[in-house]
């Protein structure tokens, strides 16, 4: 039985590969949106995160509500667990964009298949984003629409507000932001054509096939190329949501990345300049993700912003007369390799390390299916040096404390790292970021401080708890 599992998360901060899930909330509904399930799970506050002070002041968790949470591998098991149960539709508002790019570094660094719920089991992804985002543009008086500053937004919490959804708490607390979502379902899925095609763009083989079906009607030498619409929140209010794009080709190094190029750019690929053509950038996108590709009907070529048409216009005209220059520009793009990071940090590592291989899968299992009392056992028995580390830190983080620690262990210098400001002391990430540091928050701490008459009761309380946590956590123990 297909289901849909619409979810929302909360964490301690903005990155995913180092920042922690802090509240996992979802409903289960059949297809016609009736509950099945709901289940908030929390997870203790790991003590080598740093919490930052600005997610905090925004999702409002307290400290008490995290110390009667469970454990994150104890909560990535479950998680884990419900988004592959057979059939599950797991979807949200900006997921793609933010909740499945953390879920994916939590099963990962917990040593469980980071894409096993896109693929497998019938499962896979949606996200209510881009498809509010096709509503507001093609089907606008679906829903009274909010603006700010006289320009319309796409807020979640914005269009709950305006359309006086009834929740059952606060915005930003993560069960109340699901059944916000599941109200703004109910309103799209009227219009029951819409909805129906808007499901199709999830679908990564029938993605796949609009994609390819779109006729190609720009020519370039020998080569033909598909000109389209690509709908995305991340364009903004002041693009209609929707940019002219073309379709330049397969990425020859990442599989299923096809390679786009935005028509309504002042420079697109620096033509008739010197420009680096490491310095240009192009669109990739995968099937069923969250980019929403249109043919370039008349009908919607006209939702476009007028100068988006004319910049589209005269951009192709560059293209013509400058043919060598865009064929480079493909060729450059389309043998284009992400950056190696040599110092990155194994919880990082999910991008530059690739899949599980199948010893590294077997050697998991064993560490899940021991007892707790019997995993430091099998720990040591583990071969693969990647997942060793991954599950020495699982053991590390769940099943001791700092005090059991001693004082030549991996994870007691791991946590002095934690709390130094040497430069060679930080965690590196797969962009070439660092982890949230003890320094780091205590200077977020301070940018808070400056605008502390602003906040509410509630939020003056929260900041003096993280003050004391960061200030403790900055301590090396005695």
């Amino acid at each position: 039985m297909k289901t849909f599992l619409f979810y929302d998360i909360e964490t301690s901060g903005l990155n995913p590969a180092f920042d922690q899930i802090l509240t996992f909330a979802f409903i289960r509904t059949d297809f016609g949106l009736n509950e099945m399930d709901r289940q908030t799970i929390t997870i203790r506050l790991r003590k080598d995160i740093v919490p930052s002070p600005k997610a905090f002041l925004t999702h409002g968790l307290t400290y008490d509500e995290l110390e009667h949470g469970v454990s994150e591998y104890e909560a990535a098991l479950k998680i884990h667990n419900i988004l592959n149960t057979p059939g599950t539709i797991s979807l949200g508002y900006n997921s793609l964009g933010f909740d499945d790019i953390f879920l994916r570094f939590l099963f990962y660094r917990n040593l469980l298949d980071p894409y096993l719920h896109q693929y497998a089991n019938g499962c896979y992804r949606m996200d209510v984003l881009p498809i509010t985002a096709v509503f507001r543009v093609f089907y606008p008086s679906c829903l009274k629409w909010p603006c700010v500053d006289g320009k319309p937004s796409l807020k979640l919490d914005l269009i709950c507000s305006e359309n006086r959804f009834v929740t059952s708490g606060r915005a930003h607390e993560a069960m109340n932001d699901v059944e916000a979502v599941i109200e703004l379902v109910r309103r799209l899925i009227l219009q029951k054509d819409i909805w129906k095609y808007c499901l199709g763009f999830f679908n990564k083989t029938r993605d796949e096939i609009r994609i390819s079906s779109i006729e190609k009607t720009f020519d370039i030498q020998s080569e033909r190329f598909s000109v389209c619409l690509m709908v995305s929140a991340s364009f903004g209010a002041g693009k209609n949501y929707l940019v002219p794009v073309i379709r330049l080709g397969e990425s020859r190094v990442y599989n299923n990345q096809s390679l786009w190029l935005r028509l309504d750019s002042d420079d697109i690929i620096g033509l008739g300049t010197d420009k680096d053509l490491k310095d240009t950038f192009v669109i990739r996108k995968r099937p069923g993700d969250a980019l929403i590709v249109l043919p370039a009907l008349e009908r919607f070529w006209t939702k476009l912003p007028e100068a988006s048409q004319q910049s589209a216009d005269e951009n192709m005209d560059k293209i013509r007369r400058h043919q060598e220059r865009f064929l480079e520009f493909i060729e450059y793009h389309c043998r284009y390799e992400y950056p190696f990071v040599p110092d990155i940090d194994p919880d990082a590592a999910l991008y530059q390390d690739g899949f599980f291989s199948a010893l590294e899968k077997k050697q998991s299992d064993l560490f899940h299916k021991a007892a707790n009392n019997r995993k430091k056992e099998v720990l040591q028995k583990i071969q693969s040096p990647r997942i060793k580390v991954l599950a020495g830190r699982i053991f590390d983080r769940n099943f001791k404390d700092e005090a059991e620690q001693s004082k030549d262990s991996e994870y007691h210098f791991y946590l002095n790292r934690l709390r130094s400001s040497l430069p060679e002391d930080q965690f590196v990430g797969y962009k070439n970021d660092i982890k949230f540091n003890c320094e780091q928050g205590m200077r977020e701490l301070k940018e808070v401080e400056n605008d502390l008459l602003s906040l509410n009761p509630d939020q003056k309380k929260m900041f003096g708890w993280l003050k004391e946590y960061i200030m403790n956590l900055s301590i090396p123990p005695a």
